[in-house]
């Protein structure tokens, strides 16, 4: 949460831009910049908050478990002893703060293309940390409030949704005479079209996941309607030639660690192997997946071992686990997405499945893995996996399982996974074979984990009031379920 009333803006030199731009509201002196030199830094700190949540989740969400089964977090879900985290200070700090102050910037001066593509990445920073951490201020955020109320989840989705429909009609206003954008984008060049597309996009997301309950599947379907018709990939690009931490993809070998961040920000993979759970993904055909070889590099004795999550390797050989860097999404110039082609396909097969529409459901299934093959470099490989016992042979014959895993496969390490899981209540109808860590804590009792802690270096010091109204100090709070874990009756 915004604590104070400064900005700190990073950008990044590859795109041109001067090193990066410090921006501080003095109390003395009234400073100021525009909007087009803030756009850079925010979706830059957009692409490591994307990283910083995948980062906790594939662990939950079991595409890896730790080498030695021994982190009191990543293994037992013991969140007891932190000291920090990072991910709620990437939100409100680093992007919703502001993107906000932009937002104002653009407003006075009248550049809706501007305010429009604000008040997306306030939406999607919003949604993505709310489905992180349930309830969280909203309402009062970033207004200078010290101790904001908490508002529940169904709120925060209202005010997401709000800001998305401001978004398209600010975008919609744009004209030519709002202030240049191609050069300072980084994601459509300034393309309004585009980023129209992408809040249609996170709309049918953001509604999926409540669809089931609030059953308004025909929503969904029509958001993804919408957001084809100029769809291109939210694509943030990082260099080949990289010469800093501050150019890499946080996922790469070289495991980055830029200067300004936390140390917790370096990925572990490293020290990191497949679980049971994912290579059964990687085998629904009853032999290797071929996408396997193109996410992974194989280890040093060609095989791909694998184990339960949190039990660690033991006695195994780490030579016959695969090597988790340099596939598609873990070299230092992967790029970061934050909606795939892919999840845009499989949100509109899960919708026209549960809406009776099989046909639609059925294409949009072929349709999600042909363009997974696509995208990692074989889609020559795809017409013989696609005749394979792990691929629904016909609309009647498709389940959720069939959709659901191959989501999974293709959304690998993105942090959207564990939104799914949840709504799912992590359960075998949707993900077969799927089974809880034996090392989590035993007073879970063998609940699974349902949320994150909220940053004890603010929340806990700065909002004790509101912690203890939620009962978030609890030992048990990771595991209580909010608003839309509830109320979803997928699985059950």
């Amino acid at each position: 949460m915004k604590r104070s009333i400064i900005f700190i803006l990073f950008t990044f030199v590859f795109w041109g831009c001067e090193d990066f731009l410090d921006v501080n509201e003095s109390l003395d002196n009234d400073e100021r910049t525009t909007p087009n030199y803030m756009l850079p830094a925010v979706l830059g700190n957009m692409a490591y908050q994307h990283y910083g949540q995948a980062e906790t989740t594939v662990y939950i969400t079991q595409y890896v478990t730790t080498e030695f089964g021994t982190s009191a977090v990543k293994d037992r879900w013991d969140y007891r002893g932190i000291l920090r985290y990072g991910v709620w200070r990437r939100h409100y700090f680093d992007v919703a703060g502001n993107a906000h102050k932009m937002i104002q910037f653009a407003e006075e001066e009248g550049s809706n293309n501007y305010v429009g593509v604000g008040k997306i990445m306030m939406a999607f920073s919003f949604l993505t940390a709310t489905d992180m951490f349930g309830d969280m201020p909203i309402l009062q955020a970033l207004t200078g409030i010290y101790n904001p109320t908490y508002d529940s989840q169904d709120v925060v989705y209202a005010e997401v949704e709000k800001y998305l429909d401001e978004a398209i009609e600010a975008l919609q206003a744009s004209d030519i005479t709002d202030r240049e954008m191609s050069s300072f984008d980084h994601i459509y060049q300034g393309d309004v079209q585009k980023w129209l597309s992408f809040a249609y996009a996170i709309k049918a997301r953001m509604k999926l996941h409540t669809a089931n309950f609030m059953g308004n599947y025909d929503e969904v379907l029509q958001m993804v309607d919408m957001a084809k018709q100029n769809w291109a990939e939210p694509f943030y690009d990082f260099p080949s030639d990289a010469d800093s931490d501050w150019k890499r993809n946080l996922w790469g070998p070289s495991r980055p660690s830029p200067q300004w961040d936390f140390a917790e920000i370096r990925n572990s993979l490293n020290s990191s192997i497949h679980t049971n759970f994912f290579m059964h993904a990687m085998t629904l055909s009853g032999e290797h997946d071929p996408r396997l070889y193109e996410l992974t590099t194989p280890g040093a004795n060609g095989n791909y071992f694998s184990v339960p999550a949190s039990t660690g390797r033991g006695a195994l050989d780490i030579e016959d686990f695969a090597i988790l860097y340099d596939g598609y999404w873990t070299r230092d110039d992967s790029p970061i997405i934050f909606i795939t082609d892919e999840e845009l396909f499989f949100i509109e097969a899960e919708a026209a499945f549960y809406s009776g529409d099989m046909d639609r459901a059925y294409n949009a299934y072929l349709n999600g893995i042909q363009r997974n093959f696509s995208r990692l470099g074989i889609a020559a490989e795809y017409n013989d996996y696609i005749i394979s016992q792990a691929v629904a042979q016909s609309a009647g014959q498709l389940q959720i399982a069939n959709i659901m895993m191959q989501k999974y496969i293709a959304l690998y390490l993105q942090p959207e996974t564990w939104v799914d899981m949840r709504r799912y209540h992590y359960s075998n109808t949707a993900y077969p074979e799927l089974e809880y860590p034996e090392n989590a804590l035993d007073i879970y009792d063998g609940e699974w984990i349902k949320r994150m802690p909220y940053d004890p270096q603010t929340e806990y010091i700065y909002n004790p009031n509101e912690i203890e109204r939620l009962g978030a100090r609890d030992d048990n709070w990771v595991v209580t379920p909010f608003w839309w874990i509830e109320n979803s009756q997928l699985g059950k």
